[in-house]
């Protein structure tokens, strides 16, 4: 990496107060912004509550023995 192009992601890191992953991910095209930082403990809980209100549980049942030895236990 070129030194202009490390001091530029270097001014971006500091600017947003971000990490060197979140800044690169942001200039990736189709990148989506997540959700904000948690900066103590009470909103991390409020955050974990919240996503957990909308979880629905899995979609589908993953057979691993089918996948891995191509016979599964289920079966008869």
């Amino acid at each position: 990496m070129s030194d202009a192009v490390y001091e530029e992601l270097t001014r971006l890191k500091k600017a947003k107060g971000a990490s060197y992953s979140e800044v690169i991910a942001e200039l990736l095209p189709g990148s989506q912004k997540h959700g904000a930082k948690t900066d103590n403990w009470d909103s991390l809980i409020a955050w974990l509550r919240e996503r957990d209100r909308n979880f629905k549980g899995k979609r589908e049942k993953i057979d691993h023995d089918l996948i891995l030895y191509g016979a599964s236990r289920d079966s008869p």
